[in-house]
């Protein structure tokens, strides 16, 4: 059934960011409940990847209930259980604990992003579809980057790791009360939205959008599924270091105890990351998709090398070439994933649900990995090893042509 009452665009895009912003707050809480809990860097990593766990299906899921139900009711229900997911973490009183709560955060964010995704697309009036791609890759962008940096501020002034997770519940509270009454009360209003959600894109848009993202530029002929979904989940395993055991390595190596200061190293790379997607947008693919594989392999040098020496501007040399190479990498292999489908639409939702899936998977057997590892030969030997391993990786994906 069509969904009645699409959401507004600013509901939807502010829900996403929320949602990932609670997502990512505990990012700097991670060392604080190691220390206070007593569990190792495996347990730690696992609970930092939990949330994949929950995010795959949450994703696949919806992309079937979209059809059933429309985005606002699963934007309402997944923001519900967020906040009871967000207060669980404020009292979690052991590891098992932690590990069920992100399961649930990381569900609920499949399906917001799934569904706020969907209603940025149905949303009125309507925008060109580069424009909504856009918007859809920057609120995990700028979720990502809010989440640490609030949560920092509030352990800093707090003292310890309950305000920053109830920070988190109540400002997912404020989102569901948006996205329960914004955009609910017009039926004129409402018919309208609803004929120009269902209404066909014109061929010459759906060719730009799905394309190289730049009008007038030349669709390039896209490399094979599992090669686009690599190059994604290359450059989000290396952002997944820096939300996982990142801040407990840069902390001590650079021996900086502010929560605050660390959080906003992290931010950095997500900031870097935005501002170079807001601007690349005109950039062809594979060049774009070189530069940001490049510049990886340059912040995965400098964050080795900063392990080693502890030195503060090999710290920033890092955060900035791993906020570029995302920027970059990220939302070029989703203009590629775009095209690919452009000459296949019909495989349009398994193709989109599976690069999500795997891109965030590499993350987690990333940041898994990097745990198992640490807990046997410690974290910064394991850190540089893996490291080392992601390099070669991207160097790989980099000088691969298209076919």
């Amino acid at each position: 059934m069509a969904e009645a009452r699409p959401v507004p665009r600013i509901t939807s895009f502010l829900a996403a960011i929320v949602a990932f912003a609670a997502v990512n707050a505990p990012t700097v809480l991670y060392a604080a409940w190691r220390e206070q809990l007593g569990f190792g860097a495996t347990t730690q990593t696992l609970v930092y990847a939990a949330y994949v766990a929950g995010l795959v299906p949450g994703l696949v899921l919806t992309g079937r209930w979209l059809g059933r139900t429309g985005p606002r009711l699963l934007l309402g229900w997944a923001t519900a259980g967020s906040v009871v997911a967000a207060l669980v973490l404020a009292v979690a009183a052991d590891p098992v604990t932690l590990v069920a709560a992100r399961l649930v955060q990381g569900l609920g964010l499949g399906v917001i992003m799934a569904a706020s995704s969907a209603a940025l697309y149905q949303a009125v009036p309507p925008r060109p579809r580069t424009t909504t791609a856009l918007l859809v890759t920057l609120t995990a962008i700028l979720g990502a980057s809010l989440g640490p940096v609030g949560a920092g501020l509030l352990a800093d002034a707090s003292g310890g790791t309950t305000l920053p997770m109830v920070g988190a519940a109540v400002a997912l509270t404020l989102v569901l009360g948006l996205v329960t009454v914004h955009g609910a009360s017009s039926t004129a209003r409402d018919a309208v939205a609803s004929a120009a959600a269902d209404a066909p894109v014109p061929p010459a848009a759906d060719a730009s959008a799905a394309g190289s993202g730049a009008t007038g530029q030349a669709d390039v002929e896209p490399r094979g599924h599992l090669a686009i979904s690599l190059t994604a989940g290359a450059s989000w395993s290396l952002v997944g270091l820096y939300q996982s055991v990142g801040p407990g390595l840069l902390g001590a190596a650079l021996g900086v105890d502010s929560l605050t200061a660390l959080g906003g190293i992290v931010a950095i790379v997500l900031a870097v990351a935005g501002v170079v997607q807001v601007a690349s947008r005109g950039v062809a693919v594979p060049l774009a998709r070189r530069l940001g594989l490049g510049f990886l392999v340059l912040g995965i040098a400098g964050f080795a090398a900063m392990l080693l020496t502890g030195n503060l501007w090999l710290a920033l040399f890092a955060s900035v070439g791993a906020g570029v190479g995302h920027g970059f990498t990220y939302l070029s292999a989703t203009q590629e994933m775009g095209s690919l489908i452009r000459r296949r639409p019909e495989r349009a939702g398994p193709w989109m649900s599976r690069y999500f899936a795997i891109a965030y998977l590499c993350l987690a057997v990333f940041t898994v990995s990097l745990g198992l590892v640490g807990d046997l030969w410690g974290l910064v030997p394991a850190a540089v090893v893996l490291l080392g391993v992601l390099a070669a990786g991207s160097a790989a994906l980099l000088f691969s042509r298209n076919r």
